[in-house]
């Protein structure tokens, strides 16, 4: 975002906003639409276009526009409606433009001078930590007269907390759980974590179902000091006699009550009963009832199936593989995903890394200096960069540490960035604000409490850097809290298909030990503040994505375990954040309701049962499960393998407990 030239002097904001329109025959509407975009107090850094196959002049106006701001016309072979246009369009914001911040609306609505502006101030001050704002703020919607809009109106949360409903008015705003594609600004990260709207929608809902995912496990507000102008063609709601689009809203709000996880089960029951009063309302105030019985019956037959993918849909007007319409059909520039570097040998040899390390006040000076010695200067491979996030106040001590490590680093020509922040927001917020630091693709994980043995990074930064993995981990040793002793060692599956089947059970990489690929990490968007389980939840999300999860089997780590930690494992904390944790990847598909069910008996019990009994059976399962990985080109190492660990150990307390290991 940036302000307008007219704007007068101040500082630039720095949240990159990329604005999305999707446009079909209303030439007059999308004029006003651009002009009020490019006319706001603040405006965004680019504007993505869809054209949806107009044919009332756009495309000729669009070739002939000489606009203020940078703008990406994409122009699609068909009509895919607002669903498929909004699926490309924010795909382009996100892979092409790199967005922090998505800003969406049709093209018949009318931004006025304040509307980014005050949407974009509410967002960045809801909170200090990133992971704790809203994961979008909706605009008031007002019809031409300046009533307010009821097709855009949006209600309190139901069950909102006390601390929530706080937040939100503390910014002017109301918190809410849905929003409309009229003015809606997304955070891009959260969009990133549960990928695209679904195209199939085509028109009506579609908003409903991706704002009501995005907010499923975070904030969301309304903010009346926002204001848009949505010029339809009559005040009311859909139930204001939507002819053949009754059909689309049927088969729509069935797909989100039936195929989407995007609600929770008690949010589906009480939102259909509002939809079967609106439903009522619609069939009694149309002029044709039997037309709209006839599309109630056609939406509810073909609900019976699910969308098609993205790409079925989109196929011949946009390829989501490189972003962009096919060639000949589109100015879009393609833009190509994640592949292997191309590199030469000598080349990838010199590609330097990033060591990304969060420091706590619960760690210890004597800690750091031994986290900092085994993962800089005793390292065969030593990082080319190191990235210290100091995670809210810290005592003196560990202050004085902090600063003799940073010394230390630079006097071995290594570059050293200090962030420290004025709050302790979680191990998620940290790690994502240290990424963003991170000067190399390529970043090594480290804890400030644990020790990393002399060959780890030669051992795994190749594999990254040639493309074999986009993130990969290793074994490590459980020591006692002196340091002086092993108790166990962490063993992990190496295998590709082992892991996958292995990580809808529990977390298959041992978070100390990883070394992944910022950009991938990035493109599925980042750390997820889960409890506990912050990394889990990235490598389920990486998984799925498709990209190229391993270990290797030989110890690389030593982790600092000992009773407080297994203290911290169990417990109805520990079975609270296993239940989160359980929520999360229900939600995000990567585990079904069997799945679901039997992990949350099984590893919710696990954490109720006697310290003692839950040390006993965690042996017994490293001692029972393993296996030989057969695949040896898939990775640098192989052996046996078998287990996995939590998200961040004794390093944060708050974050251990929702991994049965």
């Amino acid at each position: 975002m940036q302000p307008n030239s007219d704007a007068g002097p101040g500082d630039t904001p720095s949240p990159r906003v990329v604005a999305v329109v999707v446009t079909y025959n209303r030439l007059r509407l999308l004029r006003t639409t651009l002009s009020g975009i490019a006319g706001g107090r603040v405006v965004p850094d680019q504007v993505v276009l869809v054209d949806n196959a107009s044919t009332d002049g756009t495309p000729e106006f669009l070739d002939e526009l000489d606009y203020s701001l940078p703008i990406d016309v994409v122009r699609l072979r068909d009509n895919l409606g607002g669903a498929g246009g909004f699926t490309v369009g924010i795909d382009r914001a996100l892979a092409v433009h790199d967005a922090d911040l998505v800003w969406v609306m049709d093209d018949d609505t009318e931004p006025l001078a304040e509307t980014l502006a005050e949407s974009v101030s509410a967002w960045s001050s809801y909170a200090e930590a990133p992971e704790e704002r809203p994961a979008f703020v909706a605009s008031n919607v007002v019809w031409t007269d300046g009533r307010e809009h009821p097709m855009n109106s949006m209600i309190q949360r139901i069950g909102a907390t006390h601390e929530q409903k706080a937040r939100a008015a503390a910014v002017g705003g109301t918190t809410i759980r849905s929003g409309s594609f009229v003015s809606l600004l997304m955070d891009a990260a959260a969009m990133r974590r549960i990928g695209l709207p679904w195209a199939d929608y085509f028109i009506w809902n579609d908003d409903f179902e991706y704002s009501t995912r995005l907010a499923r496990f975070r904030d969301a507000v309304t903010l009346p000091a926002s204001v848009v102008v949505h010029h339809t063609k009559t005040f009311g709601t859909t139930d204001a006699d939507p002819g053949p689009r009754f059909y689309n809203d049927v088969r729509n709000k069935l797909w989100v009550f039936t195929r989407s996880q995007s609600l929770a089960p008690w949010e589906k029951i009480l939102y259909a009963g509002a939809t079967g009063r609106l439903w009522l309302r619609t069939f009694r105030n149309s002029e044709d009832r039997t037309a709209v019985l006839r599309y109630l019956s056609q939406g509810v037959r073909d609900a019976l199936r699910a969308p098609r993918s993205n790409e079925e849909v989109l196929e011949g007007s946009y390829d989501l593989s490189i972003h962009a319409a096919p060639h000949g059909s589109s100015g879009a520039d393609p833009v190509h995903g994640v592949e292997p570097t191309g590199k030469n040998k000598s080349e990838l040899e010199h590609e330097g890394f990033t060591l990304l390390m969060p420091v706590y006040h619960g760690d210890t000076p004597d800690g750091l200096r031994r986290a900092i010695a085994s993962n800089v200067h005793e390292q065969t491979l030593p990082p080319s960069e190191v990235v210290l996030v100091v995670d809210g106040p810290v005592g003196s001590d560990l202050e004085e540490a902090v600063r003799e490590s940073v010394r230390g680093i630079e006097q071995k020509g290594i570059a050293v960035s200090v962030k420290r922040l004025g709050r302790n927001g979680g191990l998620a917020n940290a790690l994502n604000v240290g990424l963003k630091l991170c000067s190399y693709r390529v970043v090594a994980r480290a804890d400030a409490d644990d020790e990393s043995l002399p060959e780890r990074f030669e051992t795994l930064v190749p594999s990254v850097r040639d493309g074999r993995f986009h993130a990969v981990g290793s074994a490590m040793f459980e020591m006692d809290e002196s340091f002086s002793e092993i108790q166990s060692v962490r063993e992990v599956e190496t295998g590709s298909e082992q892991i996958r089947r292995i990580a809808a059970l529990r977390n298959p990489l041992c978070h100390p030990t990883v070394v992944f690929d910022s950009e991938a990490v990035g493109a599925v968007g980042g750390y997820e503040p889960i409890p506990g389980a912050e990394d889990y939840g990235l490598w389920a999300r990486m998984l799925e994505a498709g990209y190229a999860v391993g270990n290797v089997a030989e110890p690389l780590v030593k982790y600092r375990a000992g009773h407080a930690s297994w203290d911290r494992r169990g417990g109805w904390g520990a079975a609270r954040r296993e239940l989160v944790l359980q929520r999360h990847l229900r939600a995000s598909g990567f585990i079904g309701p069997v799945r679901w069910a039997r992990n949350v008996v099984v590893r919710g019990g696990y954490r109720l049962v006697p310290r003692s009994v839950r040390i006993g059976a965690y042996r017994a399962l490293i001692g029972s499960r393993g296996s030989r990985d057969t695949e040896g080109a898939d990775g640098p190492s192989h052996g046996p393998t078998r287990e996995s660990r939590t998200s961040r150990g004794a390093h944060d307390p708050r974050q251990e407990g929702s991994h049965l290991e």
